[in-house]
């Protein structure tokens, strides 16, 4: 199975299957954490992956824009309790190191199934203010020409037509600031 257009089988037996859950949340259980999302995403990381390169693999497979970044990513790590039985931590990966220790307990608890990896992503500054932009309702100041003239409203007085009958009617509303 090759993911993001690899289709070498050499690249599939030097990497491993990771699922992506993007804004998803952790929910602690009994048996440690899991990470809840509606649809994971697979990629392959390669078995020499460090942390940059583990960060643009998930930026190019999210698709992100150039105001979105990846915030935070969380590794769901297994281990064995007292009793033998897998039991699951969240694991935040800052560094090589992280990423390294990450690779090793996928290999040495192969059973456990594919990497699963949770992350959030941000807004840059410039992102958050295009947001704001965009989703304000634009407002306009109105003038209405009705029977030859300009009908202009006075400082701090809202003008409003009320069409009912044959001919609008005039309401003057007041409001201070």
């Amino acid at each position: 199975m090759a993911f993001l257009g690899e289709t070498s089988s050499q690249t599939i037996v030097n990497s491993k299957l990771v699922f992506i859950y993007p804004n998803g949340s952790i929910i602690h259980n009994e048996p440690g954490v899991y990470f809840q999302i509606s649809t994971p995403i697979p990629i392959r990381v390669p078995n020499d992956c460090g942390f940059e390169m583990l960060k643009s693999r998930m930026h190019n497979t999210l698709q992100l824009t150039g105001d979105q970044y990846l915030d935070e990513i969380y590794y769901r790590q297994p281990f064995t309790d007292a009793g033998n039985q897998f039991v699951f931590q969240s694991m935040q990966l800052k560094n090589d190191d992280d990423v390294n220790t990450m690779l090793m307990c996928n290999d040495q608890y192969s059973c456990a199934g594919p990497i699963e990896l949770l992350c959030t992503i941000g807004k840059t500054p410039y992102g958050i203010l295009n947001l704001l932009l965009a989703t304000m309702t634009p407002t306009h100041d109105a003038l209405l020409y009705y029977n030859g003239r300009w009908n202009m409203s006075r400082q701090r007085d809202f003008v409003s037509y009320s069409f009912i009958g044959k001919n609008p009617k005039k309401i003057w509303h007041s409001f201070r600031m």
